[in-house]
């Protein structure tokens, strides 16, 4: 009996040992909940940075879209009842309506001087029952309300923002819209047959880049680069990567980031004009990444590998691909990561069961935190 006693009282020691050692936070991790990691991890290249959390806190249930250039707002969806777009004051932590509809808004951005927000909106036929979706923008007072695309025009959910106002996107006719909110509009053709899933705009080469399926094997979607030329209304497109499923464009730089499906593994990878080829920087198990606004480092979410849970875990690292640092245990993410335009801040979204969240609308799945992070 004493030696059962014993072997009790070594195991736990053994327990607590190793849980003191791990900085309380690695070992036990609550599910789904935004624990962070304040030390580096253990890996086979050990970052010489350190990283420590400043503070974390639950900022407004939604869904985080987008945030103004100031830093002082951000557009959140809320569904329930009703289809909802948000803004959330991130200085007087304040949420206000902004759009309530019985049709669901599929995306949201700012516009270039944070002065009206465009966004994608669900539409579905009462007759035929077919779906489509229409480009909407609305100025922040919202004392103007336009619709920016055309009614025969089924727009895709993903859209960018050109440097001059204007909002870009891609609609079922294989074309390329640039328009304002003036009733001005430019209309590109792309000269191959393209299904163009998302799309964005390089301000400085006044250049497009997009994702579309590939033409022989619809399964497959590429990257692609098209220069729009003042004397031609055609997009010649060069390809950029093949089996890429999402990219992100540095205003600042100009640089893509995007990431490649390898088949087992991703690679995030980065592009800019004047190269030929794209680089890597890093192969695992990736679902989105973007640059910091100062094109200094890259923010990237990561799954543990071969495993059935669809949780990500936040990363952070130089934008030569060194120095990974983990900020978050693994989460149900269901937004893009938002980072804040001159704070190292981050926003995102996580999914939540109704019956764990403390909310007077049964209907809210998302909350949206706010991480205050310092690297040394």
């Amino acid at each position: 009996m004493k030696k059962i006693q014993s072997k009790i009282v070594s195991f736990c020691f053994i327990l607590l040992t190793l849980f003191l050692s791990s900085g309380c936070q690695n070992l036990f991790i609550p599910t789904n909940v935004p624990v962070v990691l304040r030390y580096n991890p253990v890996s086979n290249n050990p970052s010489p940075q350190q990283i420590s959390i400043q503070s974390y806190n639950m900022a407004s249930p939604g869904i985080v879209q987008d945030i103004t250039k100031s830093g002082n707002n951000l557009i959140l969806f809320t569904f329930g009842t009703t289809y909802n777009i948000d803004t959330y004051n991130t200085e007087t932590l304040q949420l206000s309506s902004f759009v309530n509809s019985d049709k669901k808004a599929l995306s949201a951005l700012y516009d270039t001087f944070d002065t009206g927000i465009y966004y994608a909106q669900k539409l579905i036929d009462p007759i035929t029952g077919s779906v489509g979706s229409q480009i909407i923008w609305s100025d922040v007072n919202q004392n103007t309300t336009r619709v920016i695309s055309l009614p025969e025009e089924n727009v895709v959910q993903r859209f960018g923002i050109g440097n001059s106002g204007q909002v870009v996107y891609a609609n079922n006719n294989n074309q390329i819209v640039l328009a304002n909110t003036e009733g001005n509009r430019q209309v590109y053709t792309v000269l191959n047959n393209y299904n163009i899933l998302a799309i964005d705009y390089i301000d400085k080469e006044k250049g497009i880049v997009f994702i579309a399926t590939n033409p022989q094997n619809e399964e497959r979607t590429n990257l692609y680069y098209a220069k729009i030329k003042d004397d031609s209304d055609e997009l010649a497109s060069t390809l950029i990567a093949e089996n890429v499923t999402s990219f992100e464009i540095n205003d600042l730089t100009d640089q893509v980031v995007f990431i490649k499906n390898n088949g087992d593994s991703q690679s995030i990878r980065t592009w800019n004009t004047s190269a030929s080829t794209s680089s890597g920087l890093a192969t695992g198990n990736y679902g989105s990444a973007r640059f910091t606004p100062n094109g200094e480092r890259i923010v990237f979410t990561q799954s543990t590998p071969n495993s059935d849970n669809q949780a990500e875990s936040i990363w952070i690292m130089d934008a030569s691909g060194k120095n990974s640092l983990q900020l978050t245990a693994p989460l149900n993410i269901n937004s893009e990561i938002i980072c804040h335009p001159y704070k190292s801040v981050l926003f995102f979204s996580v999914e939540k069961s109704s019956d764990s969240i403390i909310s007077t609308d049964e209907h809210t799945l998302s909350q949206t935190y706010q991480l205050t992070y310092k690297i040394d």
